[in-house]
């Protein structure tokens, strides 16, 4: 059996290979393009490809696209506007490149989650350059064409794919909304009796809750031949990444990407907390808070990004709402830090921003199964917490955050059932609902 599989796994990864040089080796090209790129990225060769992918997008974009057709020639991206969902959605047949209007394209559209649905033409060249980065950096942290992906995520209508390309792309679909105990334990019983190699790929909060049920009834590290394991859309605290390394024997990483626009950047397996930029595919920016100024190295601020193969809707200087943090002083510059949505960061009574992995701090208390924290004034926090009877530390717990918050914090602490997961499968940890 583990021989056919392992025959299943040559075959979907060579015919995967003959199909991309039979089309051209587009995709072969793309991918060697980005390692040289990222793998030398201090080159002068590697910064030169990067100046003449942006020059020659902002080119097409003045002379091709409605929105930008008011910038001078000889305009460069610091004369661009920064845009947003919102801008781009009252304006979107402005962003559409007179040059693409006709051809064919692929419609990329966000979950939505945040309340604002983009949804983004992409050029059959953005494509193949979106499939090289997801080799790239899936490489990078163990996984190999052919692999068996083991994929939690919220599989809505968008998602879905027919059972033959399930079993092409070999990927087994694990529905987010549904992780009670009995699932998890049906989904190691598949991992252990399963020879195949196999990859992890999920919300970061899915496997919170896998980590957490493993750890209840409790689990030994199980043996499945796992290879790699990927946290997407949220961030993936220390604790969790621990336990699905104890528990799976494999690296963990976090990956930055989003729906829009591609793979942004990717911690590498090596328990580092900085996540190495695409500077092969997109160009990054940190801007201040309330304007449109670079924020100063290493601090947080909001992370903008410039799509450099995106030719049928260019996003240049795009706000993705995310916070994060640049280290300009190593080549190329690393993300230290991504925090999430700017709703999402909380603020501590003096108003300066607080990392959101404080939330890790909950393991250090008996009891708490889950927590959400939600800013509601200046001074005024709301703590809720799933917790079980053997939960008794109020008071410690509530000291702990005036400590991370500021000693005339006012948290009030609201117990509940559960808390809910938002419409795309996703769960808060914080939410502010005040920005100073």
């Amino acid at each position: 059996m583990k021989r056919l599989l392992v025959i299943i796994e040559k075959l979907r990864y060579h015919g995967f290979w003959l199909k991309d040089r039979l089309q051209g080796s587009k995709i072969k090209q793309h991918l060697d393009d980005i390692a040289q790129m990222l793998e030398n990225g201090a080159s002068s060769e590697a910064k030169g490809k990067r100046e003449a992918y942006l020059t020659s997008l902002l080119e097409h974009a003045k002379r091709s696209t409605p929105f930008y057709k008011t910038l001078a020639p000889e305009a460069s991206l610091k004369d661009f506007p920064v845009i947003n969902k919102h801008i781009i959605q009252k304006r979107i047949e402005d962003f559409q490149s007179r040059e693409w209007r006709n051809k064919k394209t692929k419609m990329a559209t966000t979950s939505g989650s945040t309340g604002t649905i983009l949804r983004v033409r992409q050029n059959p060249n953005k494509v193949h350059r979106n499939t090289a980065d997801t080799l790239y950096f899936s490489s990078k942290a163990g996984y190999k064409m052919g692999y068996q992906l083991l994929y939690l995520r919220h599989w809505n209508a968008y998602y879905k794919k027919s059972k033959l390309l399930y079993w092409l792309q070999n990927i087994k679909p694990i529905e987010v909304l549904k992780l009670k105990d009995s699932d998890i334990q049906t989904l190691v019983k598949h991992i252990q009796q399963d020879p195949s190699h196999k990859s992890w790929l999920g919300y970061a909060s899915g496997f919170e809750s896998i980590c957490k049920t493993l750890d209840t009834l409790p689990f030994k590290p199980i043996h499945g031949n796992i290879k790699s394991i990927i946290a997407i859309s949220e961030g993936l605290d220390e604790h969790t990444k621990k336990r699905m390394a104890y528990y799976f024997n494999a690296p963990v990483v976090s990956r930055y990407s989003n729906m829009e626009n591609g793979i942004i950047a990717q911690q590498e397996p090596n328990n580092t907390l900085e996540f190495t930029i695409n500077w092969a595919s997109y160009h990054l920016e940190i801007l201040q808070w309330e304007n449109d100024v670079p924020a100063p190295s290493g601090t947080l601020g909001r992370i903008v990004i410039t799509d450099l193969f995106n030719y049928s809707m260019p996003l240049i200087r795009y706000d993705t709402g995310d916070i994060g943090a640049i280290d300009f002083e190593v080549s190329p510059p690393v993300l230290k830090q991504v925090e999430g949505r700017k709703n999402d960061v909380i603020f501590n009574t003096n108003g300066e921003p607080i990392s959101s992995f404080i939330m890790i701090n909950n393991y250090l208390y008996e009891g708490i199964k889950q927590s959400q924290l939600i800013q509601e004034g200046k001074t005024d926090y709301l703590l809720k917490l799933q917790v079980s009877d053997n939960f008794h530390q109020e008071q410690d717990f509530i000291a702990l955050y005036q400590g991370f918050l500021g000693k005339d914090a006012n948290i009030k602490v609201q117990y509940v059932d559960a808390l809910p997961l938002l419409s795309s499968g996703k769960r808060k940890t914080t939410i502010n609902n005040y920005l100073p």
